[in-house]
């Protein structure tokens, strides 16, 4: 197959008719091997192939004409490979069985071309909470069939309930799989932890589909996976001898980051929820205080005390 390719591409981008002498040191073969691969391109794809007088070859460019099938390239291969060598670590369980036969006809043809499959990433999940594999694969049924999804829904305060959702995306965050969509029942855009979805189950009518630039406000405008209109803005001084990797870390597209001295750095950030913007907070310690606002302040000196209080 590499050398009906080969030949395909020399005679789809010839501006002349080639030889069978050329043809034998472009391809490096025989002449046999040449007159073969010509035969197949003639017989088995139908290909315009035609002669000139002097026997040379050449394709007829009044003929529209391409090799059946999809090829890729030896390093769109390999980023194939690595996609799905990831999306199998991060979901696997009913997954395995496609991903594998994707997986193995991707490596049939780098062997095409001499090349050995390398695994170049290692990809490592961590906590991370895996959705039940038949309502991953509901969802993602759902978002290519453009469908509506009846939920049975259970929040993580373990309050339950029945949601005809429109899904949009499904968002990979922090080691967990998050749909993004609009919710009948709440007449507005909803977050749902996959794995929370106790039952999922493809409705007859087609989504309703939200603008691509309704969704980026939505999603963009607030701190974090919990997205809305954000309300306040947090001032966060960070001691950069404590945590010198914060000054190169990207929080949110709206941030404004301000040297105030070489070792102190001020940031300001948009926030709606202050759950997940906290959380990020007190994984820096020592190295970060909050200055503003003063809710947000006591908010988490109330969990840093609670927190003490389980060592004392």
């Amino acid at each position: 197959m590499k050398r009906i390719e080969q030949l395909d591409h020399i005679l789809q981008t010839r501006r002349t008719p080639i030889s069978v002498e050329q043809l034998m040191a472009h391809l490096e073969c025989s002449q046999a091997t040449v007159y073969r691969r010509i035969n197949e391109l003639k017989t088995h794809y139908q290909a315009p192939l035609l002669q000139d007088e002097e026997k040379r070859f050449y394709y007829d460019k009044k003929a529209s004409f391409s090799l059946p099938g999809i090829r890729f390239s030896a390093a769109e291969a390999q980023g194939l490979l690595m996609a799905a060598d990831i999306l199998n670590k991060l979901q696997g369980d009913d997954l395995s069985a496609p991903i594998s036969r994707i997986v193995n006809s991707i490596q049939q043809l780098l062997a095409e071309q001499g090349i050995n499959n390398q695994k170049l990433i290692q990809f490592i999940p961590t906590l991370a909470r895996k959705p039940k594999p038949k309502i991953f694969l509901t969802v993602l049924e759902a978002l290519q069939k453009q469908k509506k999804l009846q939920l049975h829904y259970r929040s993580r305060q373990g309050q339950e309930s029945q949601r005809l959702v429109s899904p949009q995306h499904l968002t990979y965050y922090k080691n967990n799989w998050y749909l993004d969509a609009w919710c009948h029942s709440r007449n507005g855009l909803r977050l749902f932890a996959v794995e929370l979805i106790v039952t999922a189950n493809l409705d007859i009518e087609n989504n309703q589909v939200i603008e691509d630039e309704k969704l980026r406000l939505h999603y963009a405008d607030s701190y974090g996976l919990f997205a809305g209109e954000a309300s306040e803005v947090a001032q966060i001084r960070i001691d950069l001898t404590k945590a010198p990797w914060v000054k190169d870390q990207h929080w949110h597209s709206s941030q404004k980051i301000l040297m105030e001295t070489k070792d102190s750095l001020l940031i300001e950030l948009p926030f709606l929820h202050n759950a997940e913007l906290i959380a990020d907070i007190m994984q820096l310690g020592a190295a970060a205080e909050i200055l503003a606002p003063d809710s947000l302040r006591r908010t988490i000196k109330e969990q840093l005390l609670l927190t003490l209080a389980r060592y004392n």
